[in-house]
């Protein structure tokens, strides 16, 4: 007697292929910037900001941002209004961080830290591109004259890239398995018992 997995079975087995196979295809990757020279001009949105655009991939699902800054603020302005807004190279939906937040002093400072991005659900859109504006919280000196400048540093982005389609490779391993498991595969004749009379 030949005893066959359960369609329930069946059904637990083929969602976790399934779910292997999705995650096989998602990737963790750093993407660092280097912000050297970086101008901190105007008002988040003004034409005069340094604007970047940096290619993590499509959809690409921004995890964390950690930074090593040291930035400068011109006189009077000072190092709290220093920012950067982040996001979609559309420019609609942006997360805004100044990483002097706090210090109301002119001159220069280094910052370290990390924010968690993982529950605002900030990424890439299709064309796959992260918009960077480097801005003003608060313009003191003249337009299109910089407030503040980055002088050196990295950001660095955790994101999460996801591959459309799973490698030929492991689709088929996958298929594979899903076959022999639903009886599909080839079969072994296994000799019976003479039956007694009876």
């Amino acid at each position: 007697m030949t005893s066959s997995p359960s369609a329930a079975a069946l059904a637990a087995w083929s969602l976790a292929a399934v779910m292997a196979l999705g995650a096989a295809g998602a990737q963790a990757t750093p993407v660092a910037i280097d912000v050297s020279g970086a101008q901190s001009m105007d008002l988040p949105g003004d034409a005069g900001n340094t604007v970047w655009f940096v290619n993590v991939g499509a959809y690409a699902a921004l995890n964390a941002l950690s930074w090593s800054v040291t930035l400068e603020a011109f006189s009077p302005s000072v190092l709290s209004e220093m920012q950067l807004s982040f996001g979609a190279s559309s420019g609609l939906e942006q997360i805004t961080f100044a990483p002097g937040d706090g210090d109301f002093l002119s001159g220069t400072g280094r910052y370290t830290g990390m924010l968690d991005l993982r529950g605002l659900g900030v990424s890439a859109g299709a064309d796959g591109l992260l918009r960077l504006e480097f801005s003003e919280a608060f313009k003191d000196l003249a337009p299109g004259v910089a407030d503040g400048r980055w002088l050196g540093g990295t950001l660095s982005f955790d994101v999460t890239t996801a591959s459309a389609v799973p490698e030929p490779a492991s689709l088929a391993l996958v298929l594979a398995g899903l076959a022999a498991m639903a009886g599909i595969g080839p079969r072994v004749a296994r000799p019976q018992a003479p039956r007694r009379p009876g």
